[in-house]
């Protein structure tokens, strides 16, 4: 099998940078439309972003594990990861052509992985309008081909403020689970803790619409999340650290990871629903590339 990316990176990035599509900055006129790219496919390797021919995501560079020889490359951006960190590109609208394709890393990497570099992994043209925001996913699980995954496009409708409020949405990537509950403990100033469920998604790649949640209104308010199975008592992953959610702003909360192992058609790799074992050194798994090791839990961007 081709030598492939391998990236160890398991948290949201907030990555810069672009080419000749700018970054939309609030307080701007708005003219074209908004886009965010955001990689929700467990196991594939990190990508680029391009828009209508041009790529617009940036360049970055991490620490990785090749062949258990510690390194660093300069590549794409990796899973669970959004581009741009915050705000939108801002592109032409109309006809809005949107592939990711899987990153060339330099220097090459040894490590068996699910994708070959330079793969496209998802494409598709998106109607767009002036003025619109749209969130493009990275969706699936790989393939030797890339054949497994595609782009879900989400017009992002973003309500009026509300006083107090602050706004989520639950996007459910996990492939292979089910429905689900989203359920928050939080503190208001002056009041006791509270448990209430927040949001509910039904199949895989569900992305509800914004619900206003209660918060401080003059400071953020400490949000603690657990994913439930849809309807039930039952948890799914582990509960994330404190999410600040401030009154006024918008947030994405993405059910991810794998609620099953998955037997990636075309190679010898299986992705593990489980965390990359640390101990005892002598077990190959904790050298295994962590790109193999996807749990299910939670992890959020905001969108403004």
């Amino acid at each position: 099998m081709k030598s492939t990316l391998y990236i160890a990176c398991g948290l949201l990035l907030a990555i810069t940078g672009c080419t000749k599509t700018t970054i939309k900055q609030p307080g701007e006129p708005v003219t074209g439309a908004q886009i965010k790219l955001i990689h929700v496919a467990p196991g594939v390797p990190a990508v680029e972003g391009r828009i209508n021919g041009a790529k617009v995501s940036a360049s970055t560079t991490y620490s990785v594990t090749d062949a258990e020889v510690p390194t660093s490359i300069t590549t794409g951006f990796p899973y669970l990861s959004v581009f741009p960190g915050s705000n939108y590109l801002n592109v032409s609208s109309g006809t809005t052509n949107i592939v990711f394709a899987t990153a060339t890393p330099s220097p090459a990497l040894k490590s068996r992985q699910t994708v070959s570099p330079a793969t496209v992994v998802g494409e598709v043209n998106q109607t767009t309008t002036d003025g619109g925001a749209y969130s493009a996913f990275l969706i699936g699980l790989p393939s030797a081909t890339g054949s497994n995954t595609s782009v879900k496009v989400v017009e992002d409708k973003f309500p009026a403020p509300v006083a107090s409020k602050a706004f989520i949405r639950l996007a459910h990537m996990i492939p292979n689970g089910s429905a689900l509950d989203v359920y928050g403990t939080f503190t208001l100033a002056g009041g006791t803790a509270t448990t209430k469920k927040l949001v509910s998604a039904g199949t895989y790649t569900a992305v509800t619409d914004f619900t206003p949640v209660d918060v401080n209104a003059a400071s953020t308010t400490n949000y603690k999340l657990q994913l439930y199975l849809g309807g039930t008592t039952t948890t799914l992953g582990a509960i994330t650290a404190d999410i600040p959610l401030a009154p006024g702003r918008y947030y994405t909360v993405i059910a991810r990871g794998l609620a099953a192992d998955y037997a990636v058609p075309g190679t010898s790799i299986v992705l593990k629903a489980s965390d990359r074992p640390k101990l005892p050194l002598s077990d190959p798994n904790t050298r295994a590339p962590e790109i193999y090791y996807n749990a299910p839990g939670i992890t959020y961007y905001t969108n403004k």
